[in-house]
């Protein structure tokens, strides 16, 4: 082999390795900003899911403090269901009872004359005067459930705007749930394409260093004056076909002219 075709091959394994040097350097630079991605993504992978389950477990604390609600509301109108129910009944008693006293007295004056000349007209008086108590009692008796029925309907009233307010709540709380998950299926799809892109350029650093070692090694050997023999122009040929098939599997422009 002359000097001039020891020199065209020794240039070639120089431009051949500035390449590989290159790509080298920056397919590291690559990898560490890849390892902060990765790292950072990781913190907010964290923290991502440390909000998830805080929403869970407030969405679960509300859930229970509106079940409980429901109970207390669904109480609450049996009991003024109740109420309603007897307020009819003792009207209806009222009713029954006028009846009676309607049957039971004629007129004023006979009722008068009864009591004083006819004995079994006094006991008819008398009953009269007790269909009347009842009446009365059976009034403050529907006084008192009226009363009760309004400050059970106010009552009722805050309950179901708390109600309403929990529902607000959980409904906000749904939202961020969706939102939170929404961000944790990008963050992990993301931490998933870079953990596969740094491992492909982990081995495209390492098949390059290999590719440098051999290259360098050629070199090495032109440059201490060794002969090249027809293996080591042959080894030239290969690195440089890997150099392309290398930069050409993942996509690297190669300018080897």
């Amino acid at each position: 082999m002359d000097n001039a075709e020891k020199e065209k091959i020794l240039a070639k394994l120089n431009k051949i390795n500035s390449i590989i040097e290159e790509r080298i350097s920056i397919t590291s630079d690559e990898i560490e900003k890849q390892k902060v991605l990765i790292e950072q993504d990781k913190n907010n992978l964290k923290s991502l899911t440390q909000e998830i389950v805080y929403n869970e477990q407030e969405s679960i604390q509300i859930g229970k403090e509106k079940d409980k609600l429901l109970e207390e509301l669904a109480h609450m109108e049996s009991q003024m269901k109740d109420f309603q129910n007897e307020i009819v009944s003792n009207k209806n008693e009222i009713q029954h009872l006028i009846a009676q006293i309607e049957a039971q007295r004629p007129n004023e004056t006979l009722n008068i004359l009864n009591h004083i000349f006819n004995p079994i007209g006094a006991l008819i008086g008398d009953l009269i005067n007790s269909l009347i108590n009842n009446i009365r009692e059976l009034e403050i008796r529907i006084g008192y459930l009226v009363n009760e029925l309004n400050q059970k309907s106010q009552a009722l009233n805050q309950f179901q705007y708390k109600r309403e307010e929990m529902d607000r709540v959980l409904s906000k709380v749904d939202h961020i749930k969706n939102d939170l998950e929404e961000k944790r299926y990008v963050l992990e799809k993301q931490l998933n394409w870079l953990g596969i892109q740094k491992t492909k350029d982990e081995n495209l650093k390492l098949q390059l260093e290999l590719l440098k070692s051999q290259c360098q090694l050629l070199i090495d050997d032109t440059n201490q004056g060794k002969e090249l023999l027809d293996v080591g122009i042959n080894l030239v040929l290969e690195i440089e076909e890997k150099l392309k098939s290398l930069f050409s599997s993942n996509n690297i422009p190669l300018y080897l002219i």
